[in-house]
């Protein structure tokens, strides 16, 4: 199944919608970025950024049971965590520069 979350931008980020962003979870490994495909558009007028994830391999896998469990139970810490959120880095966007046709 397909994980569909919310990643918040800072107000000087831009980004088009053929951009691809690199994603580090902290709760899942220090060292490993993840390359992710951009599903939003910036012209809806939200401050937001969407990315589509597929539990296919072992972190990915991690990431959907970690995300599931926040939703699940909000007030509960999930091992590993040591709040009820993730925290996730974000290196990019990284893609077209003329994002507005294809």
């Amino acid at each position: 199944s397909i994980c569909s979350n919310w990643i918040k931008l800072f107000l000087d980020m831009t980004y088009s919608p053929l951009s691809f962003i690199f994603l580090q979870v902290r709760e899942l490994s220090w060292s490993q970025w993840h390359p992710f495909s951009v599903s939003s558009s910036p012209l809806d007028g939200r401050l937001h950024l969407t990315v589509l994830i597929k539990g296919l391999g072992q972190w990915t896998q991690e990431l959907r049971e970690s995300i599931l469990n926040v939703q699940k139970h909000p007030q509960m810490c999930i091992p590993y965590l040591h709040s009820s959120k993730i925290t996730a880095a974000v290196e990019g966007p990284y893609g077209h520069e003329s994002p507005y046709y294809l």
